[in-house]
């Protein structure tokens, strides 16, 4: 992805010192969602506007179905924004004004190639990509132009709202006021009202199942222990890996036995879609190895009992999604303190 270029951080950087010269924050709320499209794309950020509680000042646009998903679940207490896995789970764009020393160089940088100055608490914007799994990263020149789009059209809509919030009510659910550029010929775009209704965010799961057939038929045959009872948890580790490009949070996938709490297996992957057989591997290697099938397996999160799914029907293991997991937790806390 191309990096923006100087006019593209200046007309940014204008539109974020706007938004915060308005303080919009001061009558709106986080809960108070509105749309706004992208001209170049069609894709929709629902905009959250953050500041009124006096602590997190800034504006962050939820990307498409899935961003208002996560945005959504944040804001319904469905999810826990204090779970790492919650925190580096959400699709957005966001602009925010931090202390100089939540600024990285290359922010730094780009404050001082266009002559800016800012001094003080709150004063320092500071703009992000937000994508699940991945450490929030530097803005592309796309990203760059599209969330310059929404703090003026934030702007625009906060305005509005200043002595009165009907404009973003609508009797249809998952419908929101959304600010549309429409593109003329000559390159202008001129911004209209819509009121249009959210897709449906279907989470896609990636499950696995074994291919070799001598070996599934091995499995089979393996007898059931009626007294074991696994516990199995997917989480992000929280200490990122740089390879190429963007670092991204790892993933760990943990196999626990539900009397003893004792480890029984475990696999760090780059991601579960690309690599969760790895975990699935560890998982048939324990049975073939000690030659018996847990009567049941436990899992909490849809990610890990759709990638057991496959796996635990061929082979005849009880796959059952449960609220809560004791031991898979005090592992992950205990793997956490570590790092």
């Amino acid at each position: 992805m191309s990096k923006p270029t100087h006019e593209e951080w200046k007309a940014l950087f204008e539109a974020a010192e706007a938004f915060k010269s308005a303080a919009c924050w001061e009558w709106m709320y986080d809960d108070d969602i509105f749309g706004i499209a992208n001209p170049e794309t069609g894709e929709v950020a629902y905009c959250c506007i953050m500041g009124n509680a006096g602590e997190h000042f800034g504006i962050a646009g939820y990307l498409g179905a899935e961003g208002l998903d996560g945005l959504l679940g944040l804001l319904s207490g469905e999810l826990d924004p204090e779970d790492f896995d919650n925190m580096f789970s959400h699709k957005c764009l966001m602009c925010s004004y931090e202390n100089r020393a939540e600024l990285a160089a290359e922010d730094l940088k780009n404050i001082k190639d266009l002559g800016l100055k800012f001094r003080g608490r709150n004063e320092w914007p500071l703009f992000r990509s937000y994508e699940p799994g991945k450490v929030p990263w530097f803005l592309s020149s796309e990203q760059c132009r599209f969330l310059t789009h929404i703090l003026k059209e934030a702007l625009e809509v906060s305005l509005r709202c200043q002595d009165e919030k009907e404009i973003l009510e609508h009797a249809t659910p998952l419908t929101f006021l959304t600010r549309v550029g429409q593109k003329h010929d000559d390159g202008r775009v001129e911004w209209v009202d819509q009121y249009l209704t959210a897709e449906t965010f279907n989470p896609q799961y990636a499950s696995f199942s074994i291919q070799d057939e001598i070996r599934l038929r091995k499995l089979k045959t393996i007898k059931v222990n009626q007294q074991l009872i696994i516990e199995a948890a997917t989480f992000y580790l929280p200490s990122p890996v740089k390879e190429n490009g963007r670092p991204y949070f790892p993933k760990v996938g943990v196999f626990i036995d539900h009397q003893s709490g004792m480890a029984l297996s475990f696999d760090i992957v780059t991601d579960i879609e690309t690599e969760g057989y790895k975990i699935i591997e560890k998982l048939i290697s324990f049975i073939e190895q000690n030659q018996l099938k847990p009567a049941k397996i436990l899992v909490e999160l849809d990610e890990t009992y759709y990638l057991l799914q496959d796996v635990c029907q061929q082979i005849g293991i009880i796959l059952e999604q449960v609220e809560y997991l004791q031991f898979a937790q005090e592992f992950r806390e205990e793997m956490f303190e570590h790092i």
